[in-house]
């Protein structure tokens, strides 16, 4: 197992094997070293080297013989966080590379499906970000989308997500019976429209989220940052337009 995780590290299979037996051997020659490691006698001192650049292994004379020991295993630590500052500083330079718009259109079937997509594009977002929302209403009768929605919710307002739904009028009365117990926080975000919208939709972060809840429950997925913002302007106007819940 101790080799596995040293691999995916960055150690290769022998140098895992080289430092592990360093670790229990403690200052030692080669001799025991390819023994206990399993790594032929050929290859010991290119690896020894390998681990030695990696600041993994250290050396002394004893008389005219070299003695190998392995480092303190926190410097494995080091060398992760070395890493992890490399790619840090490489993000800005791939993202400056990628000179065209990510755009993608996908579809999602099944309840259990759109919680886990609605709650990745959730978790990525920053704390007072715009989560634009059209509820048609009539889905916030089916039980399981009710839960569903109140799961939501509680995942929006531990991001700190600043949040607007548009309702038709029609749903008004359904916000209230669906979700009495909520229904002070929900006049803060909820307004109401004459307007009739085919079905719910969402406008997130460039993204644009159509879900059907007939037969089986379905979402089309739309990333496109041009798209989003005239869904996002056209949110913006009803908003305007529309009262608050009474």
């Amino acid at each position: 197992m101790e080799t596995n995780i040293l691999k995916e590290i960055g150690l290769t299979e022998r140098e895992s094997k080289v430092y592990l037996a360093l670790l229990e051997l403690g200052s030692t020659t080669t001799g025991p070293l390819v023994k206990k490691s399993g790594v032929p006698n050929s290859k010991i001192y290119e690896i020894l080297e390998s681990l030695q650049n990696k600041a993994l292994v250290s050396w002394i004379i004893k008389g005219k013989t070299k003695y190998f020991q392995a480092s303190n295993p926190k410097k494995i630590l080091t060398i992760f966080k070395e890493k992890e500052r490399e790619i840090e500083n490489l993000i800005p330079l791939l993202e400056s590379k990628q000179k065209q718009e990510k755009q993608s259109v996908e579809l999602f079937e099944g309840i259990k499906s759109i919680f886990a997509f609605l709650t990745d594009l959730i978790d990525t977002a920053k704390k007072g970000e715009t989560y634009y929302s059209f509820s048609f209403g009539e889905e916030h009768k089916n039980e399981q989308v009710e839960i569903f929605y109140k799961k939501i919710g509680f995942k929006r307002q531990e991001k700190g997500l600043s949040v607007k739904i548009l309702a038709n009028k029609e749903a008004e009365e359904i916000f209230k019976k669906v979700y009495f117990d909520r229904i002070s926080s929900l006049k803060k975000i909820v307004r109401i429209t004459d307007f009739n919208f085919p079905q719910g939709i969402i406008i997130f972060r460039g993204n644009v989220v159509i879900i059907n809840w007939e037969d089986i429950p379905s979402a089309i997925h739309i990333q496109n940052k041009k798209i989003a913002n005239q869904y996002e302007k056209f949110f913006e106007e009803l908003w305007k337009q529309a009262k608050q819940m009474k």
